[in-house]
């Protein structure tokens, strides 16, 4: 069931990792501030729209898992 889910959640992650490939070559450039700040709104846009369907795909199915630790034990703070 959630195979679309994860499989959509895998490109996402390909495409946040070119950019913040990317990101670190404009970076370690001489690159203007305004371009800089293009690939800030870039990773920002993605990353938001990356948590917000995550958010909304895997809520339910995670809060139906019974866990055996404290969550915050297992992930730290969230």
């Amino acid at each position: 069931e959630l195979r679309l889910t994860i499989a959509k959640l895998e490109e996402d992650h390909e495409v946040i990792a070119a950019l913040l490939t990317r990101f670190d070559q404009v970076l370690t450039s001489s690159t203007a501030r305004a371009e800089l700040s293009l690939h800030l709104d870039g990773l920002s846009a993605i990353m938001e729209s990356h948590f917000h369907y995550e958010e909304g795909r895997l809520r339910d199915v995670l809060a139906a898992l019974e866990l055996v630790a404290d969550p915050h034990s297992l992930l730290g703070p969230l």
